[in-house]
C-alpha cells in the first residue's frame, strides 16, 4: 500500500470516529448508558471506518495483501 492510501484511511478513520460517536451519544442518551454506549460507538465507528477506508483506498478490492504489503520473514 502506498503512502498515498493513507490519507484516505484516515479519512475513514476520521468519519467513522465522529459517526460513531454521533450515534452512541443519541442510544446513550435515551437509555441511559451513555459511557458504554458512547464507548460502544467510537469503537465500532473506527473499525468500520477504517476498513472502509482501506477497501476505498485499493479500489474496492478488499482480497489478499499485494506483494509490497506483506511482511517477508526470514
Amino acid at each position: 500500500m502506498d503512502s498515498d492510501s493513507y490519507g484516505i484511511i484516515a479519512l475513514g478513520l476520521g468519519l467513522g470516529n465522529a459517526l460513531g460517536a454521533g450515534v452512541g451519544v443519541a442510544i446513550g442518551a435515551v437509555t441511559g448508558d451513555l459511557p458504554f454506549w458512547l464507548g460502544m460507538g467510537i469503537g465500532l465507528g473506527a473499525s468500520l471506518g477504517t476498513a472502509m477506508g482501506v477497501v476505498v483506498s485499493r479500489d474496492g478490492e478488499a482480497g489478499e495483501m499485494d506483494g509490497p504489503e506483506k511482511v517477508e520473514s526470514v
